[in-house]
């Protein structure tokens, strides 16, 4: 597993659109959690898109990673941004984890076939 202090997106690019909110300290400090988490599972981020919306009486977070091992995309609303930076993050992870189940689970299949022989 990667060491965790050395996950950063620095090499990346990290583009944040905010439509009619301002978002605060707090609501930054939740972006560079969620990107540390990002980094830490993916291995190489080359762009992350954030988009938050305001909308009435909650929050729409957006985000759109292109990484080396695919393209993922997620997307949640809730009261504040925090909590919807959280559960896109928590989806984004989620897509990732099923992307790495499925292709295990195709080379399981695989090793567990048995060969075919051609005796012609």
């Amino acid at each position: 597993m990667k060491d965790p202090r050395q996950s950063n997106v620095s090499e990346s690019t990290v583009v944040l659109v905010c439509r009619d909110i301002v978002l605060n300290g707090e609501d930054r400090r939740e972006i560079e959690k969620s990107e540390a988490a990002l980094a830490h599972v993916f291995p190489k981020i080359h762009r992350i898109e954030w988009t938050v919306t305001a909308r009435p009486r909650a929050v729409e977070v957006h985000a759109q990673l292109h990484a080396r091992g695919g393209d993922f995309e997620g997307r949640a609303s809730s009261k504040d941004a925090r909590n919807a930076f959280q559960a896109v993050t928590k989806k984004l992870l989620g897509q990732k984890r099923n992307q790495k189940e499925a292709s295990l689970g195709s080379r399981r299949d695989e090793r567990a076939r048995p060969a075919q022989i051609d005796w012609h």
